[in-house]
């Protein structure tokens, strides 16, 4: 073998033990492959919507997918935002985990949290969520759950959004200009 040879022998090998790693995926390391983690009080949040509105549980039992967020957290000085985290379920089975996240400017001051519960009228609008492409509209905004409130719940593009206050200092519960990130079970 001549000198050349052994030359372009000895940096393909070396190309090779650079770039072979890289050519791997995206893993930065084994966990990233694997579900996502659970979030604690998807249940306990289900039961007292279910609980603040017995009607709510048609909604849940007939909408092609539903959203359970435990505790959405948000705040505001002239520039606030939200965020929370909660599961996806599409006929009442686990599909994922879900992201919201929220950023607005204007006149508003305070802080608040709230449970939030989304429901998907259908496949067609659940499936928005499942490709990362569904945000709230302007427009929309969450209904308080009171009693009977869910059995007269009108949908906005195939959604309706309900939440509980759990405390705070800002009047109003709006959803519009909510983003929701869908990350998949498996």
């Amino acid at each position: 073998m001549n000198k050349a040879s052994l030359g372009y022998l000895v940096c393909g090998a070396l190309l090779l033990c650079v770039v072979a790693p890289a050519c791997g995926g995206s893993q930065k390391d084994g966990k990233t492959a694997a579900a996502p983690e659970r979030v604690e009080g998807i249940q306990d949040t289900i039961a007292l919507f279910k609980k603040k509105d017995s009607s709510i549980e048609q909604l849940f039992s007939s909408s092609a997918g539903y959203v359970v967020i435990p505790n959405v957290g948000e705040g505001a000085f002239i520039l606030g935002g939200a965020h929370g985290a909660g599961e996806a379920y599409e006929g009442g089975s686990y599909v994922g985990r879900v992201s919201v996240s929220e950023v607005s400017i204007g006149a508003q001051v305070g802080g608040q949290s709230y449970s939030q519960v989304v429901f998907f009228e259908t496949a067609e609008a659940f499936k928005k969520l499942k490709d990362n492409s569904f945000q709230f509209g302007a427009e929309v905004s969450a209904v308080g759950v009171d009693q009977g409130v869910a059995k007269n719940a009108k949908f906005k593009d195939g959604v309706a959004t309900f939440v509980v206050p759990k405390g705070g200092l800002m009047a109003a519960a709006a959803v519009g200009g909510q983003k929701l990130s869908f990350q998949p079970a498996h």
